[in-house]
């Protein structure tokens, strides 16, 4: 066990100096870092313009539960090779900061707190999820951010939409617990 762990520590290091590697030789300050840079600066400006201040503390744990679902999700498609992100905004992370971090959650959560009923709520998400996955991540691919492997738009299409169901229902939940205390 102690030798496949040494082996296993040696093969993590190579890997981490590649991604370090790639990242300074090929990656920051290239024209598609400064996009990755301006779209997380964006999602964040959108974040404090739409969100109310009303609903900020539920929307705060929408996000939350939608960054962990989906930051776990594309922890798991990367380490299975599904995909991979060859322009990264930092080196040490493997998967996509901007996407989990800023992107995703940031999206799903003002959609969220402005489309409260489910009808509304699964039109919004479903346009957002669409625009991501047949728009944003092809566009990524020819860009050469994303390289797509064993995976495919229409997996990210209902990944999308079962991780922002879910976190709705496990919010929704949590405060109809608060509201009956």
């Amino acid at each position: 066990m102690s030798e496949l762990g040494k082996k296993i520590d040696t093969v993590s290091t190579q890997l981490t100096d590649l991604r370090i590697e790639i990242w300074t030789k090929h990656t920051v300050f290239t024209w598609q870092w400064w996009m990755l840079v301006v779209i997380c600066l964006l999602f964040i400006t959108l974040l404090f313009v739409f969100i109310k201040k009303q609903t900020a503390l539920t929307t705060a744990a929408y996000f939350g539960v939608i960054y962990i679902l989906n930051k776990n999700l594309d922890d798991v498609a990367t380490a299975m090779d599904w995909y991979d992100y060859r322009m990264q905004l930092e080196p040490i992370i493997p998967t996509m900061l901007p996407a989990n971090l800023f992107i995703i959650p940031i999206g799903c959560s003002i959609l969220y707190q402005r489309f409260e009923g489910w009808r509304s709520f699964l039109i919004s998400i479903g346009l957002f999820a669409g625009f991501v996955s047949y728009i944003g991540l092809p566009l990524m691919k020819t860009i050469d951010i994303y390289v797509e492997k064993n995976w495919n738009p229409n997996f990210s299409f209902i990944s999308l939409l079962l991780i922002s169901i879910l976190s709705k229902i496990i919010i929704d939940q949590l405060k109809l617990s608060y509201k009956s205390t």
